[in-house]
């Protein structure tokens, strides 16, 4: 086992729970223009900004881009006059308030602390909503420093993400650095892309990926993985 001092993780749905926190939003967004709860407009939103997402990490839209088209396109599927910008302020205000932890995320951070592991948020999305994020869980002072796409200007899996973290840290020992998430194409090819080592947290255990140097289906398994025992 190599000796890790870098541990990168990412948030969303590694360390945060984002899937509970955007159900809740969606539903009070839904619930302000007169969409119906249903599994299938959860479904159009998700389908519509994952493409979306996916399209900015391949480099081929601008991060504004998602922030002022996915509610208009949401809408246009079902013939609703909103404004898509408004929705989207609406969305991000009650995407702010969540902050329900992923299991054993707290825990995991306190024994790390402990161990004198040097911890950082490596993160897309958008300062003010993962800074607050992480503020309202209790998680935010077990990290030695954030780096958030929209404040660094680059976005997972982009080399220039890492890369401003390692210049900003000093790190030139880059086997020192483990990445952490759960996201095959962001997370771990953004890894792969800087040739640093990389977890691939799976709690339903149904990705399958070669380019993960490990895989975990429970966070505490992180602990074990580094050698720490109990």
């Amino acid at each position: 086992m190599k000796k890790y001092k870098h541990l990168i993780f990412d948030l969303d749905n590694t360390l945060l729970d984002f899937n509970d926190t955007e159900e809740q939003a969606l539903k009070n967004v839904f619930k302000t223009f007169n969409v119906p709860e249903t599994a299938e407009s959860f479904d159009t939103y998700k389908s519509i900004n994952k493409s979306l997402w996916s399209s900015l990490e391949k480099g081929t839209i601008a991060r504004e881009d998602i922030f002022n088209t996915r509610f208009a396109l949401f809408f246009k599927e079902y013939n609703l006059d909103v404004d898509g910008i408004k929705a989207e302020k609406l969305y991000r205000g009650f995407l702010n308030n969540g902050c329900k932890t992923i299991k054993n995320a707290e825990v995991l951070l306190s024994k790390l602390k402990k161990r004198n592991y040097r911890i950082y948020a490596g993160t897309n999305g958008m300062g003010i909503t993962q800074r607050k994020r992480l503020t309202d869980s209790g998680l935010l002072n077990y990290f030695d420093d954030l780096f958030i796409s929209e404040e660094i200007g680059y976005e997972k899996p982009d080399p220039r993400f890492f890369d401003t973290l390692f210049d900003s840290l000093h790190i030139t020992d880059k086997e020192s650095c483990l990445m952490i998430g759960d996201s095959l194409s962001s997370d771990i090819l953004g890894a792969k892309n800087v040739e640093i080592d990389s977890v691939l947290y799976d709690p339903e255990q149904i990705l399958s990926s070669s380019a993960a140097t490990y895989t975990i289906s429970d966070l505490l398994q992180i602990y074990s993985l580094l050698g720490e025992g109990k």
